[in-house]
Protein backbone atom coordinates (compact mmCIF):
# COMPACT_ATOMS: atom_id res chain seq x y z
CA UNK A 1 0.00 0.00 0.00
CA UNK A 2 2.90 2.38 0.64
CA UNK A 3 3.98 2.07 -3.00
CA UNK A 4 0.60 3.16 -4.40
CA UNK A 5 1.38 6.92 -4.56
CA UNK A 6 4.67 6.31 -6.38
CA UNK A 7 2.98 4.00 -8.89
CA UNK A 8 0.27 6.58 -9.43
CA UNK A 9 2.78 9.40 -9.95
CA UNK A 10 4.81 7.23 -12.31
CA UNK A 11 1.88 6.44 -14.55
CA UNK A 12 0.79 10.07 -14.69
CA UNK A 13 4.37 11.06 -15.54
CA UNK A 14 4.22 8.70 -18.53
CA UNK A 15 1.08 10.48 -19.69
CA UNK A 16 2.77 13.86 -19.32
CA UNK A 17 5.56 12.70 -21.65
CA UNK A 18 2.98 12.97 -24.41
CA UNK A 19 3.30 16.73 -24.02
CA UNK A 20 6.77 16.72 -25.54
CA UNK A 21 5.58 14.46 -28.35
CA UNK A 22 2.65 16.74 -29.15
CA UNK A 23 4.96 19.77 -29.15
CA UNK A 24 7.22 18.42 -31.89
CA UNK A 25 7.28 20.59 -34.98
CA UNK A 26 6.14 19.26 -38.32
CA UNK A 27 6.07 20.61 -41.86
CA UNK A 28 2.68 21.15 -43.47
CA UNK A 29 1.86 22.02 -47.05
CA UNK A 30 -1.84 22.84 -46.66
CA UNK A 31 -4.60 23.38 -44.10
CA UNK A 32 -5.79 19.85 -44.84
CA UNK A 33 -2.42 18.32 -43.94
CA UNK A 34 -2.30 20.36 -40.72
CA UNK A 35 -5.82 19.24 -39.76
CA UNK A 36 -5.07 15.58 -40.48
CA UNK A 37 -1.88 15.77 -38.39
CA UNK A 38 -3.72 17.49 -35.54
CA UNK A 39 -6.40 14.79 -35.46
CA UNK A 40 -3.84 12.00 -35.59
CA UNK A 41 -1.89 13.58 -32.71
CA UNK A 42 -5.06 13.84 -30.62
CA UNK A 43 -5.96 10.23 -31.38
CA UNK A 44 -2.49 9.00 -30.39
CA UNK A 45 -2.62 10.99 -27.16
CA UNK A 46 -5.98 9.54 -26.12
CA UNK A 47 -4.98 6.02 -27.17
CA UNK A 48 -1.87 6.31 -25.00
CA UNK A 49 -3.99 7.56 -22.11
CA UNK A 50 -6.43 4.66 -22.40
CA UNK A 51 -3.50 2.22 -22.55
CA UNK A 52 -2.20 3.71 -19.29
CA UNK A 53 -5.64 3.38 -17.71
CA UNK A 54 -5.81 -0.22 -18.93
CA UNK A 55 -2.41 -0.96 -17.38
CA UNK A 56 -3.46 0.67 -14.09
CA UNK A 57 -6.62 -1.45 -14.05
CA UNK A 58 -4.79 -4.71 -14.74
CA UNK A 59 -2.16 -3.87 -12.08
CA UNK A 60 -4.81 -3.18 -9.46
CA UNK A 61 -6.98 -6.16 -10.30
CA UNK A 62 -3.95 -8.44 -10.10
CA UNK A 63 -2.54 -6.99 -6.89
CA UNK A 64 -6.02 -6.70 -5.40
CA UNK A 65 -6.74 -10.36 -6.04
CA UNK A 66 -3.44 -11.40 -4.46
CA UNK A 67 -4.05 -9.07 -1.52
CA UNK A 68 -7.51 -10.51 -0.97
CA UNK A 69 -6.08 -13.98 -0.42
CA UNK A 70 -2.92 -13.02 1.49
CA UNK A 71 -4.16 -10.36 3.92
CA UNK A 72 -7.06 -9.79 6.26
CA UNK A 73 -8.89 -7.01 8.02
CA UNK A 74 -8.31 -3.46 6.80
CA UNK A 75 -5.65 -4.43 4.26
CA UNK A 76 -7.87 -7.10 2.77
CA UNK A 77 -10.71 -4.56 2.36
CA UNK A 78 -8.28 -2.16 0.70
CA UNK A 79 -7.13 -4.71 -1.86
CA UNK A 80 -10.67 -5.96 -2.47
CA UNK A 81 -11.89 -2.43 -3.22
CA UNK A 82 -8.94 -1.78 -5.54
CA UNK A 83 -9.75 -4.87 -7.58
CA UNK A 84 -13.48 -4.18 -7.72
CA UNK A 85 -13.03 -0.51 -8.62
CA UNK A 86 -10.70 -1.28 -11.48
CA UNK A 87 -13.05 -3.67 -13.23
CA UNK A 88 -14.87 -0.46 -14.24
CA UNK A 89 -11.62 1.18 -15.38
CA UNK A 90 -10.79 -1.96 -17.35
CA UNK A 91 -14.15 -1.84 -19.17
CA UNK A 92 -13.86 1.90 -19.89
CA UNK A 93 -10.32 1.58 -21.27
CA UNK A 94 -11.15 -1.53 -23.29
CA UNK A 95 -14.23 -0.06 -24.95
CA UNK A 96 -12.44 3.24 -25.62
CA UNK A 97 -9.48 1.55 -27.27
CA UNK A 98 -11.82 -0.59 -29.36
CA UNK A 99 -13.77 2.47 -30.48
CA UNK A 100 -10.61 4.41 -31.31
CA UNK A 101 -9.21 1.52 -33.33
CA UNK A 102 -12.26 1.56 -35.61
CA UNK A 103 -12.31 5.35 -36.16
CA UNK A 104 -10.41 7.38 -38.76
CA UNK A 105 -9.73 10.83 -37.25
CA UNK A 106 -7.28 11.66 -40.02
CA UNK A 107 -10.24 12.05 -42.38
CA UNK A 108 -12.36 14.31 -40.14
CA UNK A 109 -13.29 17.73 -41.49
CA UNK A 110 -12.86 20.94 -39.49
CA UNK A 111 -16.36 20.89 -37.98
CA UNK A 112 -15.99 17.29 -36.80
CA UNK A 113 -12.52 18.00 -35.39
CA UNK A 114 -13.76 20.97 -33.36
CA UNK A 115 -16.81 19.07 -32.10
CA UNK A 116 -14.80 16.03 -31.02
CA UNK A 117 -12.21 18.20 -29.28
CA UNK A 118 -14.85 20.10 -27.31
CA UNK A 119 -16.62 16.86 -26.36
CA UNK A 120 -13.42 15.36 -25.01
CA UNK A 121 -12.57 18.44 -22.93
CA UNK A 122 -16.08 18.56 -21.43
CA UNK A 123 -16.01 14.82 -20.67
CA UNK A 124 -12.66 15.10 -18.89
CA UNK A 125 -13.81 18.07 -16.82
CA UNK A 126 -16.95 16.15 -15.85
CA UNK A 127 -14.82 13.15 -14.90
CA UNK A 128 -12.55 15.36 -12.79
CA UNK A 129 -15.61 16.55 -10.88
CA UNK A 130 -16.58 12.95 -10.22
CA UNK A 131 -13.04 12.23 -9.05
CA UNK A 132 -13.32 14.96 -6.42
CA UNK A 133 -16.52 13.27 -5.26
CA UNK A 134 -14.71 9.92 -5.00
CA UNK A 135 -12.03 11.53 -2.85
CA UNK A 136 -14.64 13.13 -0.60
CA UNK A 137 -16.51 9.84 -0.21
CA UNK A 138 -13.26 8.00 0.49
CA UNK A 139 -12.46 10.51 3.24
CA UNK A 140 -15.94 10.03 4.66
CA UNK A 141 -15.58 6.24 4.73
CA UNK A 142 -12.15 6.47 6.33
CA UNK A 143 -13.37 8.86 9.02
CA UNK A 144 -16.45 6.73 9.70
CA UNK A 145 -14.28 3.63 9.88
CA UNK A 146 -12.19 5.27 12.59
CA UNK A 147 -15.28 6.38 14.52
CA UNK A 148 -16.98 2.97 14.37
CA UNK A 149 -13.75 0.95 14.57
CA UNK A 150 -14.60 -0.72 11.24
CA UNK A 151 -11.56 -2.18 9.50
CA UNK A 152 -13.61 -2.73 6.34
CA UNK A 153 -14.69 0.92 6.07
CA UNK A 154 -11.14 2.12 6.70
CA UNK A 155 -9.84 -0.18 3.96
CA UNK A 156 -12.51 0.93 1.51
CA UNK A 157 -11.88 4.58 2.36
CA UNK A 158 -8.13 4.29 1.76
CA UNK A 159 -8.78 2.53 -1.54
CA UNK A 160 -11.12 5.29 -2.72
CA UNK A 161 -8.54 7.92 -1.79
CA UNK A 162 -5.86 6.16 -3.84
CA UNK A 163 -8.12 5.44 -6.82
CA UNK A 164 -9.79 8.84 -6.78
CA UNK A 165 -6.44 10.57 -6.48
CA UNK A 166 -5.03 8.68 -9.45
CA UNK A 167 -8.09 9.39 -11.59
CA UNK A 168 -8.05 13.09 -10.71
CA UNK A 169 -4.40 13.42 -11.74
CA UNK A 170 -5.05 11.31 -14.85
CA UNK A 171 -8.11 13.27 -16.01
CA UNK A 172 -6.53 16.64 -15.21
CA UNK A 173 -3.35 15.80 -17.15
CA UNK A 174 -5.32 14.44 -20.10
CA UNK A 175 -7.59 17.51 -20.13
CA UNK A 176 -4.54 19.80 -20.16
CA UNK A 177 -2.95 17.95 -23.07
CA UNK A 178 -6.18 17.83 -25.08
CA UNK A 179 -6.86 21.51 -24.41
CA UNK A 180 -3.35 22.38 -25.55
CA UNK A 181 -3.79 20.53 -28.84
CA UNK A 182 -7.24 22.02 -29.37
CA UNK A 183 -5.89 25.53 -28.78
CA UNK A 184 -3.33 24.97 -31.55
CA UNK A 185 -6.24 24.30 -33.89
CA UNK A 186 -8.51 27.13 -32.78
CA UNK A 187 -5.63 29.61 -32.99
CA UNK A 188 -5.66 29.12 -36.78
CA UNK A 189 -9.41 29.72 -37.20
CA UNK A 190 -10.75 32.72 -39.06
CA UNK A 191 -14.21 33.62 -40.44
CA UNK A 192 -14.90 32.28 -43.92
CA UNK A 193 -14.85 34.85 -46.77
CA UNK A 194 -18.64 34.79 -47.08
CA UNK A 195 -19.00 35.41 -43.34
CA UNK A 196 -20.64 32.02 -42.73
CA UNK A 197 -18.64 29.47 -40.75
CA UNK A 198 -14.93 29.19 -40.01
CA UNK A 199 -11.86 28.16 -41.94
CA UNK A 200 -8.20 27.44 -41.23
CA UNK A 201 -5.75 30.24 -41.97
CA UNK A 202 -2.63 29.34 -43.93
CA UNK A 203 0.29 29.62 -43.47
Amino acid sequence: MNHAPSRRAGLVAVLLLCLSVSAQAAEFTSPESFLAHHNQQTARLNQTAMSILLGWAVLNIGSGTVGHFTTEGEKQAFWQANAAWNTVNLAIAGFSLYGQSSSSPGSWDLARSLTEGQKMEKLLLFNAGLDVGYLAFGGFLLERGHRTDSARLRGWGKSLLVQGGFLLLFDAALWFLNARLNSQLTARLTPAPNGVGLMLTWP
